[in-house]
């Protein structure tokens, strides 16, 4: 076994303990989109590690799993946000248009550059596989970048898991997106040092998350009397966001 089987298989075993901890402590049904993030990430893994890297099956297997890993990370990062702002449904609304939004003007200004510049060059089709990844993962980091803002400067009152999982997914898509940006320095978009370190990040952020998790009795959130007028004036704030996003979705 080489050392790159070796690390996607580590990977594996990571996510698989990840998914574990959920299904055990029950709050599969409170976390269904993450709990398919990190089950995927587990199998996509499994797979790649139990094959020769050099392989044409391998080859298919990363084109095939991948871009179905992004779709699911964007399902994720959906219900991240649902989840954050579930008391408001105006500003959910609006997140979720801007992350479509985002995306898809990604997707058309990689196709617009493509063109314009005659293609990869003679890049293989990882090149296109690659870039498409940036397509989604960019946007989705902006998003994550918005809900820390928000988390961090808008009194919330969110439970223990939800703030576990906003913190740790948003740094492992943040990382991701990192990876990818390194890459980006490369001619073919790829950098085997960078991508094993961010794999070995990863895998602690998913260990940590799942020992630090409770059961989910343990993470509701009494409800808070506001004491301060500061509180009380972000939360105006927040409400005041909320329904004019509601009142633009709804025209």
């Amino acid at each position: 076994m080489g050392p790159q089987a070796a690390a996607e298989l580590i990977h594996a075993a990571a996510a698989g303990v990840a998914v574990a901890r959920l299904l055990q402590l029950r709050l599969a049904r409170l976390y269904p989109a993450l709990l398919s993030y990190v089950a995927f990430v587990a199998l996509l893994n499994l797979a790649l590690g139990l094959q020769n890297s050099d392989t044409l099956n391998y080859f298919y297997s990363y084109w095939f799993l991948e871009p179905l890993k992004c779709a699911v990370a964007v399902v994720a990062v959906r219900q991240l946000f649902a989840v954050i702002f579930d008391n408001y449904p105006g500003i959910r609304t609006a997140g979720r248009w801007a992350m479509y939004t985002g995306i898809s003007i990604a997707v058309i200004v990689s196709i617009l550059v493509t063109v314009w510049t005659g293609g990869a060059n003679g890049r293989s089709k990882i090149f296109y596989l690659e870039l498409w990844q940036r397509c989604i993962i960019f946007p989705l980091a902006l998003v994550i970048i918005a809900i820390l803002c928000c988390i961090s400067r808008y009194p919330l009152h969110l439970g223990r898991n939800t703030l576990l999982s906003s913190a740790f997914f948003s740094a492992i898509f943040l990382s991701d997106a990192l990876r990818l940006f390194l890459d980006s320095l490369t001619p073919y978009l790829y950098n085997l040092y960078v991508d094993r370190a961010e794999s070995v990040f990863e895998c602690i952020f998913l260990l940590t998350w799942a020992v630090l998790l409770k059961p989910q009795d343990d993470t509701i959130p009494a409800r808070a009397a506001f004491t301060t007028p500061r509180e009380d004036h972000l939360l105006q704030q927040l409400a005041a966001l909320n329904q004019m996003m509601a009142r633009a979705a709804r025209r």
